[in-house]
């Protein structure tokens, strides 16, 4: 039932953000569900997907990054070619697992409140234990969410 929420969740997010390409995996780094990314895209080393999700996972908290500078330590000497500079957003869910976003610089960024709204969402969600929602209804109570703010 996880990896069916998990799955939700992204699909919502990417609806919600904008989001041109969306990952989701388990507590356990392995990916459930993807949306417009190659089994080549995530294989190669320039994808930060997965070291990423583990960082959200454990710190507990929503990053918000770029695909050239994962580690602050490694700034001076990352070369990266800024044509394909991408916005990166991992949306951890407790322990469940989380949710990767990205989009080409060009698109923007993805505004912090609509992530942490989100994140807020997959952690009531959590707390309920009614992980069984469609997409269809995840976006009711994002909604709600907004509503109420």
């Amino acid at each position: 039932m996880s990896a069916t929420f998990l799955t939700n969740f992204m699909r919502l997010a990417l609806a919600v953000t904008g989001a041109e390409r969306g990952m989701a995996a388990d507590g356990s780094l392995s990916i459930v569900a993807t949306a417009n990314l190659e089994q080549a895209d995530v294989l190669s080393t320039q994808f930060i997907g997965i070291e990423v999700i583990r960082q959200a996972l454990d710190s507990g908290e929503p990053i918000i990054t770029n695909n050239a500078v994962s580690d602050p330590r490694r700034a001076p000497v990352t070369n990266t070619n800024f044509s394909n500079l991408r916005v990166v957003v991992v949306i951890p869910v407790e322990e469940l697992g989380a949710v990767y976003l990205d989009q080409h610089i060009r698109k923007g960024v993805i505004r912090k409140e609509i992530v942490d709204r989100l994140w807020l969402l997959g952690g009531r969600v959590f707390d309920s234990g009614e992980m069984n929602h469609s997409e269809a209804e995840l976006q009711a109570l994002y909604e709600q969410m907004n509503d109420a703010v």
